[in-house]
């Protein structure tokens, strides 16, 4: 089994397996290298918004984010949503997701979220209920482009 080391985003991951793993969830890696520069530089300066990292080697292979939500409601509560959880294809099956999904809970708790959501599809709920999360509601979408 492969022992990631699991880390926040750095500006040099971008094109070194980053981008091109979140090709499966929606094209990245052809992303002008500017631009997804900007897009690091916006992100990576938001304390609110954290990006973890499985690093196998030299090579980027697993991703999720985590961004923290301020709200009004529980006395101004915060709530830590996690999105693009994603494992190389190569890599699938050895706990890489499971490490970054439950890295990102930690921060989340640690940083006073009362509570971690996500949205999946079906076929990997069983993933995130192995890991404690519970289906509560329905996913509602509204595509703008």
């Amino acid at each position: 089994m492969t022992n990631p080391i699991i880390r926040e985003l750095r500006k040099e991951d971008l094109y070194n397996g980053f981008l091109k793993s979140l090709d499966s969830l929606a094209q990245a890696s052809s992303m002008d290298s500017s631009k997804a520069q900007t897009v690091f530089e916006k992100i990576n300066s938001n304390p609110d918004y954290i990006i973890l990292v499985a690093k196998v080697g030299e090579r980027i292979v697993g991703s999720a984010t985590l961004f923290i939500e301020q709200k009004f409601i529980h006395d101004g509560g915060l709530t830590g949503h996690i999105e693009d959880v994603v494992v190389d294809l190569d890599f699938q099956g050895q706990q890489i997701g499971k490490k970054i999904v439950s890295r990102l809970v930690e921060i989340s708790k640690s940083r006073g979220c009362y509570k971690t959501i996500l949205d999946c599809t079906d076929d990997v709920m069983p993933f995130y209920q192995r890991l404690g999360f519970k289906k509560v509601a329905n996913e509602m979408r509204l595509d703008n482009v």
